[in-house]
């Protein structure tokens, strides 16, 4: 099968976590990945290891990110090899790095130098914070990305302080739109002959990420988000039963939605005292406690058994032995192995995207530093002798795309999804320029429409469904009336994507699938979305969000020790979900610009959790089965050392990302921390180190550490929510904040596209639409196109 990227050469300059899992994604799907390293010791994040696990030379997380790539080395402050690369870039389609602004400008290796030796390139570039603005040159590094942007208060309890997402979830979601920004520019590329600048950032995409729930602040008269005070709380927004459950032996989460037959099978008498939707929400805490109280009486099998078959939204809460031995992970052929130079085989997970049926599988390790550095010099006829020449300046009359050209313009996508994973994912194709249409039943239209937020209603309808819908069309159809179908199949008929998250089943009973859409448009793009795969024993299985991180073993991983499982405050795993199949879909689309090809995009939401997790996992695959250990307080990555967390201050919370204890216990006046110089006491005894750094920094305000710390060069931030990050210029000048209008007038506030394309931010005026309101434009469409077939 031919992969949707193959003949892409992909020059990759990044080190860490964000960039390089864009260069993972682009590799599995199909382009060639050329890693630029230093000579010697290679990129830095060689060197970066969780629980100081190494293999072959390199840290463990190195492996997850990396392989698939080959590594070619160079010094760039060498003239001999800048030369090399230059040529090497000159033949490439791609060139990313992830350098704090003003780095590659020194190098000479900027975005205008670069499109000088390559007029065509697609040149990408992650920031930390944006390219311009105070925070431009502060350290992008994930959990003082999620302090600054309000993150941390969506997760565990109200009296909890705030908590991180304990995995590094900005680094993971920005590479995710990186590939998609890069995938677009491609397109484009494709279509102007020309070069494209792609820019994302951390912080962006942590806002991005936060999308539904912002939109709801907006609206919402500047309400903070309020977490229960229950144990197990799972979403700021929602109400109860949203939560996770302790049972007589385990844990058990349960979806929204259904209290009142759950109250009839615990036969608590919460109905009566709540007796509305609304009051669910007003009365989550006492409906939480008392719920709590009646689920500890049985064990969790008994409650699946016995709720389940009420169509009650369930699920076990599993840890990663249980997980990763479930039938539903077994089903989906989701671990694979890596060879490594020395013959060891070293287990990790598959990327989550199927294309054509098939599952993207790859045996090639992570290479050794400069491992290809001489067959590529022969391959690219690479002569270090010749010093190229400078550059010419691109000219002022050279001809320039329209600032307003989106990648997808033109293109059509025919959206059937609801709810979140699939809506998210066509909001992001229409951010790129492509008309969505929506396809909606008549009367109820997409169920997301009323699913409450916060019980905050915008025109009628849910803010949820408004932020999700906006830049789309709605078209009313009973599928099951065949006038109705008729016209749909002539959309189908005209359509660049078709998509949709329905159970596995439901479309082929409707008549399209992908076999019947292909019928139709032999060339089609065709994306889905499921909960749990196509096969196995999950599959017909409720794809919910927080049911998906409660099997995936998501929960473990955030909050302290004692906590229990924590979900993670919205709804990660939907947005995931969304945002490989845009990668997907994407990758095809720009398979089909070149070879006419179509194909078929397949996601599920089990993957793309277990995809989330892939440095956690593969450390859990060779590391014995070691669960992981959260700290007992300050935790915000249970495979990290001291001091990495969020500490209370004088007046507020302090973030500290990774460092050496004893240089921060001479910074911060701290003794006591001088009795660790050894770096692997970091982990090894991190609780204890915690606990005396956690005592030490009550002593003084937030400021007066960041005065101190800041200027040594120590990764730390204030810890924000979202009224204080609003107000703060670095927030200001990312502009992130839109305004749309509905066709009847009604306006609101939320979030853009994070992706920037050529330097121009991708923001649309258009807002949600009413349901079925452009039928009539549509079906004028529909006739036009049919007289035109028939000749009428």
């Amino acid at each position: 099968m031919p992969l949707p990227l193959e003949g892409l050469l992909v020059i990759e300059f990044c080190q860490f976590l964000a960039g390089p899992s864009a260069g993972l994604r682009l590799a599995d799907l199909g382009a060639r990945v050329i890693k630029i390293e230093r000579p010697g010791s290679g990129e830095a994040g060689r060197q970066i290891a969780i629980k100081n696990l190494f293999v072959d030379g390199s840290s463990l997380v190195f492996h997850t990110i990396n392989r698939n790539k080959e590594s070619y080395a160079a010094d760039l402050k060498n003239p001999a090899d800048l030369a090399c690369v230059k040529q090497l870039l000159a033949q490439a389609d791609v060139m990313t790095h992830n350098f704090r602004p003003g780095i590659m400008e020194k190098i000479g290796l900027d975005y205008d130098a670069v499109r000088a030796l390559n007029p065509r390139i697609v040149y990408g570039v992650v920031t930390g914070y944006g390219p311009t603005g105070p925070w431009a040159a502060k350290p992008g590094q994930d959990l003082l990305i999620q302090s600054l942007s309000g993150l941390t208060y969506l997760s565990g309890t109200r009296d909890a302080g705030p908590t991180p997402f304990g995995i590094a979830v900005a680094d993971i979601i920005c590479g995710s739109h990186f590939t998609q920004g890069i995938l677009a520019a491609l397109l484009k590329r494709n279509q102007t002959k020309q070069s494209v600048l792609v820019e994302v950032s951390l912080l962006e995409s942590v806002l991005d990420m936060q999308f539904e729930l912002l939109t709801t602040h907006f609206n919402d008269g500047g309400q903070l988000p309020q977490r229960s005070t229950a144990r197990g709380t799972a979403h700021a927004y929602l109400s109860a039963p949203y939560g996770v459950y302790q049972t007589q032996d385990g844990y058990l989460a349960l979806a929204m939605g259904n209290l009142d037959k759950l109250d009839a099978t615990i036969q608590g008498g919460i109905l009566a005292d709540y007796p509305t939707a609304s009051s669910w929400f007003e009365g989550r805490d006492d409906i939480a406690e008392r719920l709590a109280t009646a689920l500890r009486e049985k064990p969790t099998a008994t409650w699946l058994t016995e709720l389940e078959p009420q169509g009650i939204w369930c699920a076990e809460v599993l840890n990663y032995q249980q997980a990763t031995t479930s039938p539903g992970y077994q089903a989906l052929g989701m671990q694979q192995l890596v060879e490594l130079p020395t013959g060891q085989q070293l287990p990790t997970t598959r990327c989550p995207i199927r294309i054509d049926g098939e599952k993207l599988y790859s045996a090639q390790a992570a290479p050794r530093p400069g491992q290809h550095t001489e067959t590529i010099q022969q391959e690219f006829q690479l002569d270090s002798q010749v010093v190229a020449a400078a550059p010419s300046p691109i000219s002022e009359s050279a001809p320039s795309v329209p600032s307003q050209h989106k990648p997808l313009e033109g293109y059509l996508v025919v959206d059937f999804s609801q709810f979140l994973s699939g809506p998210s994912a066509a909001l992001r194709l229409a951010d790129l320029g492509a008309r969505v249409i929506k396809i909606e039943r008549p009367e109820t239209g997409d169920i997301c429409r009323h699913l409450y937020t916060s019980n905050v209603i915008m025109n009628g309808e849910s803010s949820v469904f408004h932020a999700i819908n906006r830049n789309k069309e709605s078209f009313t159809a009973d599928l099951k009336n065949e006038l109705d179908r008729e016209q749909v199949r002539e959309l189908v008929r005209q359509a660049n994507v078709v998509m949709h998250n329905y159970r596995p089943g439901v479309m082929e009973r409707l008549g399209f699938d992908y076999a019947s859409v292909k019928q139709l448009n032999p060339n089609v793009v065709y994306g889905e979305i499921s909960g749990y795969g196509a096969e196995g024993p999950w599959r017909d299985k409720p794809g919910q969000d927080l049911l998906l991180q409660s099997v995936s073993g998501l929960t473990w991983l955030s909050g302290n020790a004692d906590a229990g499982p924590v979900p993670m405050g919205l709804s990660i795993v939907d947005m995931l979900a969304g945002a490989h199949l845009a990668q997907g879909l994407l990758a095809c689309l720009m398979r089909r610009s070149t070879s006419g090809e179509g194909g078929l995009v397949q996601v599920s939401m089990l993957e793309s959790a277990f995809d989330f997790q892939f440095e956690t996992i593969t450390t859990f695959f060779n590391d014995g089965g070691q669960l992981p250990q959260r700290t007992q307080h300050n935790n915000a990555h249970a495979y990290l050392g001291a001091p990495y967390g969020i500490y209370q201050t004088q007046n507020g919370y302090l973030a500290l990302a990774m460092g050496s204890i004893p240089v921060l216990g001479k910074l911060l006046g701290c003794d006591a921390l001088l009795a660790y110089p050894e770096p692997a006491q970091a982990f090894a005894q991190r609780d204890e180190i915690k606990a005396t750094l956690a005592k030490h920094l009550q002593t003084d305000t937030t400021e007066a550490w960041l005065a101190i710390l800041e200027p040594a060069d120590i990764w730390c931030a204030n810890v924000l929510i979202w009224n204080q990050l609003m107000a703060h210029e670095g927030f200001k000048t990312l502009d992130m904040v839109q305004g749309v209008r509905m066709v009847d007038g009604y306006q609101y506030q939320t979030t853009r596209c994070p992706i920037r394309l050529d330097g121009e931010l991708l923001t649309s005026a258009k807002g949600s639409p009413k349901l079925g309101q452009d039928n009539e434009a549509i079906l004028q469409e529909i006739a036009n196109l049919t007289a035109f077939r028939y000749g009428v």
